[in-house]
C-alpha cells in the first residue's frame, strides 16, 4: 500500500540517543519495518527505532503519540529518510519531535543494591511468573529442565552460560568472552534468543555487581557478541552493556525493590510480551545470571530461589 497524501506524526519523547542520531545525521534509510515499531539505519551503522506508545521509550527510541495507520504501511523498507532539525521525513510521511520529552536509557542500578531484601523476595516471585508465562520456544524452560529435555539452541546456551559465569567467578575475561561468543546468534529474528539471554546477563550484573565490574564484564559480553549476530541485534547488546534499558525494564527494576508483589508480576507480563520470545529470553537470562552469581556479590542475596 503506497500513501500519495501527505502525514504528520507528533513525537511524544525520544532517548538521548536518538537525539544523538538525529543531530549527527547525514544520510539514513529505512532498515526494516512492521506495525508498531520501524528501525532506521545511518551510514555508520546506527540504528534508532520509531515506536508507537505502547512499545515505550528505549535506548535509541522516538515514541510516537498516536498511530493511524500500521508503519509498516507508511514507511517501507529502504526508503531513505531526511533528517531536519525538528523532524525527519520517510516517504510522504513526517515526523515532528521539536516538543518530545527527552528520555533517559540509563537505569538506576544502584537501586536493588540499596534495597536488597526487597529485590531478593521479588526475585523469587519474578522467577515464577516467568515460568508460568513464558511464551512456547523460548529459553526459559532453561529454569526449569535438564539438559536431556532441551533443545540445540536452549542447550547451546546454558552451555555457554556457564562458562561465561565461570569466567565471571574466577575473573577470567577471555572465558567471559568465549562464552558470549559461542551464544551471539543462536536463534532466528532479527534479535536471537542467544542475543536476548546475554542482554539479561548483562542486567543481571548491572543490577548485582559493583558498577565497575558490571560496565568491565559487560563490555566484554558485547564486544564478543555484537559482530557475530544481526546488526540490530548487535546494536541493541552495545546498549545494554552500557547499562542502558527499555522503558519496561526500568519499570521492573524499580518494583522489583519494593514491596507489591502484583506490580511485579504486571511488570513481568509486560516484558514477555516483547517480541515473540524476546522478553522471555531476557529475563532468563538475567533470573539465570541471578541464581548462578548471587553466592559471589556482597550484599545478601545468596539462596534467591527455591527448588519446585
Amino acid at each position: 500500500m503506497k500513501l500519495r497524501n501527505k502525514m504528520q506524526l507528533l513525537s511524544q519523547s525520544y532517548s538521548a540517543g536518538a537525539a544523538e542520531w538525529l543531530s549527527s545525521n547525514n544520510s539514513a534509510h529505512v532498515f526494516s519495518s512492521f506495525e508498531r515499531a520501524c528501525n532506521l539505519i545511518d551510514e555508520q551503522g546506527r540504528f534508532i527505532a520509531i515506536v508507537h506508545n505502547t512499545i515505550g521509550n528505549g535506548p535509541f527510541t522516538i515514541v510516537l503519540e498516536e498511530l493511524p495507520l500500521s508503519l509498516e504501511q507508511m514507511l517501507s523498507v529502504g526508503a531513505p529518510v531526511v533528517v531536519g532539525k525538528n523532524s525527519l521525513t520517510v516517504n510522504t510521511t513526517t515526523i515532528d519531535f521539536s516538543e518530545a520529552t527527552l528520555w533517559s536509557a540509563r537505569l538506576d542500578w544502584d537501586y536493588p543494591k540499596e534495597r536488597p531484601h526487597h529485590f531478593r523476595k521479588n526475585i523469587r516471585d519474578l522467577y515464577l511468573t516467568v515460568q508460568n508465562n513464558a511464551s512456547d520456544g523460548s529459553v526459559s524452560i532453561i529454569l526449569c529442565s535438564t539438559k536431556e529435555n532441551m533443545g540445540y539452541v536452549c542447550t547451546k546456551v546454558a552451555e555457554s552460560a556457564q562458562q561465561l559465569y565461570r569466567g565471571i567467578v574466577s575473573g577470567n575475561i577471555q572465558e567471559i568472552y568465549v562464552g558470549a561468543a559461542n551464544m551471539a546468534g543462536l536463534g532466528v529474528g532479527l534479535t536471537p534468543a542467544g542475543d536476548d539471554f546475554l542482554i539479561g546477563v548483562m542486567y543481571a550484573l548491572w543490577a548485582i555487581f559493583d558498577q565497575k565490574d558490571a560496565a568491565r564484564w559487560s563490555r566484554t559480553i558485547a564486544d564478543a557478541a555484537s559482530s557475530r549476530t544481526t546488526m540490530l541485534s548487535g546494536a541493541m547488546l552495545q546498549q545494554s552493556a552500557n547499562g542502558h534499558a527499555s522503558e519496561n525494564w526500568h519499570a521492573l527494576v524499580d518494583v522489583l525493590c519494593k514491596e507489591n508483589v502484583t506490580d511485579v508480576t504486571r511488570a513481568c507480563m509486560d516484558i514477555l510480551s516483547l517480541g515473540h520470545t524476546s522478553g522471555a529470553d531476557a529475563l532468563t537470562g538475567f533470573l539465570l545470571s541471578i541464581d548462578c552469581l548471587s553466592d559471589h556479590v556482597s550484599f545478601g542475596l545468596g539462596d534467591l530461589y527455591y527448588e519446585n
